[in-house]
């Protein structure tokens, strides 16, 4: 089975890339995450939901994908990580209908800072149903673990009825523990944001 060469990471085209909620300092209080818990209430095309405790529960799972990676050798650089898919998801894609995409070679991927979980180690570390949940891999077992388990399916049936009820293995979750590799794609981000402003400022 072919392995994907490269990770995506999806983000909404209102917002810069490799945000995430844990960040945010006041947690579940803060204006941006009720702003995103309601936005399918006034946009049909935003299919995301989060639960009211979804920061806590979160943060605490990522500390529990911290302390695994960092027991298997791990040298995270970050607290929290940034998170992308193996290859691509029409999926996830469209969970979101105005989503970009963020796409990085695995090549050009650090070991050190990198892990994956399966499925979406939201769900693969709140269980243990199944031998690869409850569990953090290295970037040097991906094509072991594939020859394994195998590579879900892409997806493509656009069903984002209660989603979150299902085991959600959808694909494969890698996640980056460091900045550096991020920052080009940020900046230029903003880059292409103040160009088009310029651009609307300035239409002949």
């Amino acid at each position: 089975m072919k392995i994907p060469s490269f990770i995506t990471h999806y983000h909404v085209a209102d917002r810069p890339p490799f945000l995430t909620l844990s960040d945010l300092e006041n947690g579940s209080d803060s204006p941006i995450f009720h702003e995103l818990r309601n936005r399918h209430k006034y946009n049909a095309g935003y299919q995301r939901r989060y639960g009211s405790n979804y920061i806590d529960t979160r943060r605490k799972i990522e500390n529990d994908l911290l302390r695994l990676f960092i027991e298997r050798g791990g040298k995270p650089i970050r607290k929290y990580p940034f998170y992308f898919v193996l290859g691509s998801s029409i999926w996830f894609k469209y969970l979101v209908k105005d989503h970009l995409e963020v796409r990085i070679q695995i090549r050009d991927l650090d070991p050190a800072t990198t892990s994956f979980t399966f499925p979406d180690s939201y769900v693969a570390l709140s269980n243990n149903k199944k031998p690869y949940y409850g569990k953090v891999f290295l970037l040097h077992e991906l094509e072991n673990f594939i020859e394994e388990y195998g590579i879900p399916d892409n997806d493509a049936s656009f069903n984002y009825e209660r989603y979150w009820e299902g085991d959600f293995e959808k694909y494969i979750e890698v996640q980056i523990w460091e900045d550096n590799i991020v920052k080009p794609f940020i900046d230029r981000y903003y880059k292409e944001i103040a160009s088009d402003r310029i651009r609307l400022s300035h239409p002949y």
